[in-house]
């Protein structure tokens, strides 16, 4: 986990803004959590307050409250949250 992540995803849930560079920057991010779910062997859990903000399950990982940032910030049709959790499911990382 990258420790801007985090940085970015705690300023998000403080003020609901965050710039073009810094949301592209969790957006890549992300891509690369995807392209390499199967080599995570563990996630590191949010703080409870920070997962509530973002209407997830406590001890949720940073990594998907990232997804809650973007489908937030940049919603599409399908949704970022949805579909990490399913891949973190899929491969055991829970």
């Amino acid at each position: 986990m990258s420790l801007e992540l985090s940085e970015l995803v705690e300023d998000f849930v403080s003020t609901r803004l965050l710039s073009k560079v810094e949301l592209d920057f969790l957006e890549s991010e992300l891509w690369e959590i995807f392209e390499h779910i199967d080599e995570i062997t563990s996630l590191t859990s949010a703080p409870t307050h920070i997962s509530k903000e973002l209407k997830l399950k406590e001890g949720s990982s940073w990594q998907l409250c990232c997804a809650a940032v973007l489908d937030s910030a940049r919603p599409q049709k399908e949704s970022r949250t949805k579909e990490l959790q399913e891949s973190i499911e899929k491969n055991s990382l829970l």
